[in-house]
């Protein structure tokens, strides 16, 4: 299954969690069911990347731990993950040719515009 990386992870942030001893930690014997159905509802009918989304359930992870005096629901983890970071797109690539009849018809327009002749 493609989201199979999410459960040590998950693995993870539990143990963190569990060595808090937040209220309303899940029993000991109920530790591995919980996991089980944290996984199902983080992953139902969601797509996760390890490459974009692996650090933002760490970072999810550390802020419950931070912030949580009760044990956090799979709710709480999703709106604790920071977004996505987009990559950057590049730079156009204008060339001076094209960077010329851009600057000529700016200038056209700014010629219209200071005149009030706008609209031809």
């Amino acid at each position: 299954m493609g989201n199979e990386w999410i459960k040590p992870i998950l693995g993870k942030g539990f143990a963190i969690l569990l060595t808090l001893r937040l209220k309303n930690s899940p029993a000991e014997d109920m530790v591995k069911p919980t996991l089980e159905t944290w996984f199902k509802v983080i992953t139902f009918k969601r797509g996760w990347e390890q490459s974009l989304d692996q650090w933002r359930f760490e970072e999810a992870f550390m802020y419950l731990a931070q912030t949580c005096e009760w044990f956090p629901a799979p709710k709480h983890l999703l709106e604790a993950m920071p977004p996505r970071r987009m990559k950057a797109l590049p730079e156009p690539q204008i060339s001076d040719e094209q960077m010329a009849k851009n600057s000529a018809r700016l200038s056209e327009l700014l010629k219209q515009l200071r005149r009030g002749s706008y609209a031809k």
